[in-house]
C-alpha cells in the first residue's frame, strides 16, 4: 500500500521477468471459468505485494502458504504498480488462480486526502481529492465508475467488495471532512452497481476518522469493510485504539499485521504485506456430513472386534460400503464386518488381523475419499471434516468442528514433521496420500 522499499522494487523487477514464462508454467484449470471471491466468506490469511505474482510463484504459494487471499491493484490513478507494470494481472490470471481456491482483495489508488503529503522522489506522485466537498464528492464518482470497470474487466461480480486504498495523512477537520464526503459517494456507487465497498488506511487516519463519524451518528453511507493498517505484528482483526468493538463487528475487518515482509514458499520468495481477514460469513463449517445417515465424528475411535455394538460399528461399517465392500449398517460387528475389514486391508497391501480394527484402519478408511487441491486456514468442507476424523485417529490433538482453524494448522504441522514431510501448515495430496495409507502421525 506504499511506495515500494528498495526490495520491494528489486522483487518487483523479478516478477516482472517471469512474463515470458508465464505461459509454461500456468496450471490445468477446470473446465469452466470460476467465481472469483472478493474476498467472499471467509476466515485467514492474505497478503498484497505491488505486482501480482507470476503462475508459477501463485501455484507454489497456493500449496504452501498459509494465504489464502491476494490483494491486487486493479484500478486508479494513484498506483504505483498500474497496468504497465502488472504483466501477469488478467482476467484469465484470476480466473486460474479462483479455480485454484485463492481468494481476492480488489484495490483502487486514486484520490488521496487534501493533507496527503507525496514523497518527492517517487515515480508516481499520487493526486489529491479537492477540499471543496462538492468537488470531491464528484471526484469520488469518477474513482467509484473506474473501480467498477475494473472489476468488470477482471471477472468480478455482483456483492464483490472493492477496497478504497486512502493513504496516511496528517488529519484536520477540512481533510477528514472530504475523505468523509468522498467515502460516501464511493460507496454508493459501489453499491448502486451490485457491489461492496471496503476502505483500507492507517488506523490513525481514514479508519479512526470512519469509527469516530459512525460512533457519533453520523449520517453517510458507510463502507461494508474495513481494512485497517496497523503494524502490531499480531494475525487477528482487533483494530486497537482506533476502531470500537461494538463497531464493525459482522465480519467486516482486514487487518493488515505486518509490512514489507520477505516470504518465500518452494523456493519463491515475495516481498508481502501480512494481512488476517475475517469478512463476509467468515469460515462457517458446513453440516457435519453423514453417509448411510450415521454420524461419524467422534472424540476416539476405538479397537472394535466382533460382538461390539453401537454408533462406531456404524460408522465402520457405512466406511467399508462406502468403499466397496459387502457390509450393512446395522451397528452389530459380526463375521461380515471382519471380512469387509480383511478385504480393505488387502487393498492396502496389508496383511488381514483377526477381523478388528486397528488405528492404522480407522485413518486409512475416515480419510479416504478425494484428494482436494490445498487445505489450509479457513478452509471449510466435507474434505475439512474427513481431515480432522483422520488426524484424530492418527495421533494428533484436534477438534473435529468442520474449520480449518488454530489447532487444526497445529495438528497438521505435527503430523507432516512425524512424517518428515515438508514444515507447512497446509494439506494436500502428500497429506492424504499418508494418511489414506493409514500413516500415524
Amino acid at each position: 500500500m506504499r511506495v515500494p522499499s528498495p526490495t520491494r522494487v528489486t522483487v518487483v523487477g523479478a516478477l516482472v521477468g517471469t512474463l515470458t514464462l508465464a505461459a509454461s508454467l500456468l496450471m490445468p484449470s477446470t473446465a469452466a471459468a470460476a467465481d472469483p471471491q472478493a474476498p467472499g466468506n471467509f476466515t485467514g490469511y492474505g497478503f498484497d505485494a505491488c505486482v501480482a505474482p507470476s503462475q508459477k510463484v501463485m501455484d507454489s504459494w497456493n500449496l504452501r502458504s498459509p494465504y489464502s487471499a491476494i490483494g491486487i491493484y486493479i484500478s486508479g490513478n494513484s498506483r504505483y504498480c498500474s497496468d504497465r507494470y502488472q504483466p501477469n494481472l488478467s482476467r484469465t490470471w484470476v480466473e486460474t488462480n479462483a479455480s485454484h481456491g485463492w481468494r481476492f482483495i480488489p484495490i483502487h489508488v486514486g484520490y488521496q486526502s487534501p493533507c496527503f503529503r507525496n514523497n518527492p522522489s517517487s515515480r508516481v506522485q499520487k493526486k489529491r481529492m479537492s477540499s471543496t466537498v462538492s468537488t470531491a464528492r464528484s471526484q469520488a464518482a469518477s474513482d467509484a465508475a473506474e473501480g467498477i470497470a475494473a472489476l468488470k474487466k477482471y471477472g468480478f461480480g455482483s456483492g464483490d467488495v472493492h477496497y478504497l486504498d486512502l493513504e496516511w495523512y496528517s488529519r484536520t477537520t477540512t481533510c477528514d471532512r472530504a475523505v468523509l464526503e468522498f467515502i460516501d459517494v464511493w460507496t454508493e456507487k459501489l453499491h448502486d452497481a451490485g457491489f461492496k465497498s471496503g476502505v483500507y488506511s492507517s488506523g490513525s487516519a481514514a479508519i479512526a476518522v470512519l469509527d469516530s463519524a459512525k460512533a457519533s451518528g453520523r449520517s453517510m453511507t458507510y463502507p461494508d469493510h474495513l481494512w485497517i493498517a496497523w503494524t502490531n505484528k499480531v494475525a487477528n482483526t482487533d483494530g486497537g485504539p482506533y476502531v470500537r468493538d461494538s463497531l464493525w463487528n459482522n465480519h467486516q475487518r482486514i487487518h493488515q499485521y505486518h509490512n514489507n515482509v520477505s516470504a518465500s514458499y518452494g523456493g519463491h520468495g515475495v516481498t508481502i504485506d501480512k494481512n488476517f481477514l475475517d469478512v463476509g460469513k467468515g469460515s462457517v463449517a458446513t453440516s457435519d456430513p453423514k453417509p448411510c445417515n450415521v454420524a461419524m465424528s467422534f472424540s476416539s475411535y476405538p479397537k472394535l472386534s466382533q460382538g461390539d455394538t453401537g454408533s462406531r460399528v456404524s460408522a465402520l461399517q457405512c466406511l467399508l460400503k462406502e468403499r466397496g465392500h459387502s457390509v450393512s449398517v446395522s451397528g452389530t460387528f459380526g463375521s461380515s464386518t471382519s471380512t469387509a475389514i480383511n478385504a480393505f486391508r488387502k487393498s492396502l497391501g496389508w496383511g488381514p488381523t483377526a477381523g478388528s480394527t486397528t488405528n492404522p484402519t480407522w485413518t486409512a478408511l475416515l480419510s479416504a475419499g478425494s484428494k482436494p487441491r490445498v487445505l489450509k486456514r479457513g478452509s471449510v468442507g466435507e474434505a475439512v471434516w474427513r481431515l480432522q476424523r483422520a488426524l484424530t485417529t492418527a495421533g494428533t490433538t484436534v477438534t473435529i468442528n468442520g474449520v480449518y482453524d488454530s489447532k487444526t494448522v497445529s495438528a497438521v504441522k505435527a503430523y507432516r514433521s512425524a512424517n518428515s514431510l515438508t514444515a507447512y501448515e497446509t494439506t494436500e495430496s502428500s497429506v492424504w496420500s499418508l494418511l489414506q495409507r493409514g500413516k500415524l502421525g
